[in-house]
């Protein structure tokens, strides 16, 4: 089964990035929708095509989850500025084909929602109001919560005509996709539902996932979501335990994850990095960290590359006033003035080899096999190829913290390649044989020239 094919198909890496934690434009401490519009071209330039911006609508005074939660469907929080301001930010991101997706989170919503504050009002009324059934009530008057908000009834048609219209709203102003976090909260999940929600959101071109175990449950396997990723977003290729373990085995599993994902119908995606895990980041040693955010600037599936983890992150980022939330998302501003324009820094090397994946389409979305080496126990190579077929690569990575001599069997595959980021030129021998050398948690990036 091919993948499924859409906007996804060419823009291999989005930027997580919440809002609050972007360039302010106005000095008030908080990121807004016009400083993000402002560096669009800066996002660009370094190799990203669009952004997950988390939630936008308006949160008031509920800062739980990062302003997850919605105290208004259609109408953007002031903390990031106005309508106008998102409707700039959007045309501007279609001007550039630049692609911006948000988190939905159908399972909960906001105690001053407009919605459930008329639900609360006509139920100790006793009037009718159909928003009344969206909810639980407990006999003394209460709601019925998911993660301590009123928890609407997912299998109720009133609410999902209700959630849809909101859905509509955004992607007629420019949204592009949906993270519906995490579907096993929703009260009363059920097959159709699920599907009359991506249906809905797939006839209008749109791109639709859920936060986690795409596998592991039913009714994702079978809503009709088209991306999917491992039991967690980071943990598609679990790239993270192959190199504290030196195990490249995790990645071939995570191979064997991604055909399912495609035989499911989903694209596959996967976030880079492990926001959750202390100390900061996971990967503690430079070169590990260095050898992860190759191997993500290389996956032939979409990467969401969290905005912390540009710099190499070794201690937690101080939020805004007020707002805080997970630490995805977030930009360490003291860290990119510090290290802008030392091409030895962290920065300076995820943007050199994201921009080359935005300019290289054998290193972008495409396909994978694996290639043969004499390290198998630690080195995973491979022949990576455009979604076209046009152009190749050969990538390999030493997840070992030992330096690897490497003999990678190409077979008549690749004979004559080029190194992209040293122009160095490598040739297979008569029998097809690559001999490489890579030093601790090295890597190799080779276009294929014949």
């Amino acid at each position: 089964m091919s993948k499924p094919s859409g906007w996804w198909s060419t823009h291999p890496t989005l930027l997580s990035l919440a809002v609050p934690w972007a360039w302010d434009s106005n000095g008030d401490g908080f990121g807004d929708f016009e400083g993000i519009r402002q560096h669009l071209d800066y996002l660009i330039d370094m190799g990203i095509s669009g952004l997950l911006l988390r939630q936008i609508t308006r949160f008031d005074d509920d800062f739980e989850w990062g302003g997850l939660v919605a105290q208004d469907w259609f109408d953007v929080d002031p903390l990031y500025g106005t309508m106008d301001d998102f409707n700039r930010l959007a045309e501007d991101c279609r001007k550039r084909d630049f692609k911006l997706l948000v988190m939905a989170v159908p399972e909960y919503m906001g105690w001053h929602h407009p919605d459930y504050v008329a639900a609360r009002k006509a139920h100790g009324e006793g009037r009718e109001d159909p928003r009344v059934s969206w909810f639980q009530w407990e006999d003394d008057g209460t709601v019925a919560t998911t993660w301590n908000h009123p928890g609407p009834d997912f299998a109720n048609s009133t609410y999902m005509e209700a959630y849809l219209e909101h859905i509509g709203f955004w992607m007629d102003r420019g949204i592009a996709g949906w993270d519906v976090d995490s579907i096993a909260s929703w009260r009363n999940l059920n097959l159709e539902a699920v599907r009359t929600l991506t249906d809905y959101v797939k006839a209008r071109g749109g791109f639709i996932t859920s936060e986690n175990m795409a596998l592991e449950h039913d009714i994702i396997r079978h809503g009709g979501f088209n991306g999917g990723t491992g039991f967690r977003r980071t943990q598609l290729y679990n790239e993270t335990k192959a190199i504290l373990e030196h195990d490249p085995d995790y990645i071939r599993h995570g191979l064997v994850t991604r055909q399912a994902l495609i035989d499911y119908d989903m694209f596959p995606y996967q976030q880079l990095g492990d926001p959750r895990q202390k100390p900061f980041p996971l990967i503690n040693k430079l070169p590990a960290w260095r050898l992860q955010v190759a191997f993500n600037a290389a996956l032939p599936d979409q990467v969401w590359a969290s905005a912390n983890d540009m710099t190499y992150p070794t201690k937690p980022i101080k939020p805004p006033p007020i707002v805080d939330g997970p630490r995805s998302g977030k930009i360490d501003w003291a860290e990119i003035d510090r290290q802008e324009g030392d091409p030895d820094s962290p920065y300076e090397f995820f943007k050199r080899v994201f921009s080359l994946r935005a300019r290289e389409k054998a290193l972008a979305i495409g396909e994978i096999e694996e290639l043969p080496t004499d390290c198998r126990n630690t080195v995973f190579a491979a022949l990576r190829a455009s979604d076209d077929g046009t152009e190749t690569a050969v990538t390999v990575f030493n997840f070992d913290e030992e330096p690897k001599r490497v003999r990678a069997f190409l077979g008549d595959r690749a004979k004559t390649l080029i190194n992209y980021l040293s122009g160095e030129t490598v040739t297979a021998n008569g029998n097809g044989e690559l001999d490489l050398q890579l030093g601790n948690y090295g890597f190799k990036f080779l276009r294929v020239l014949n």
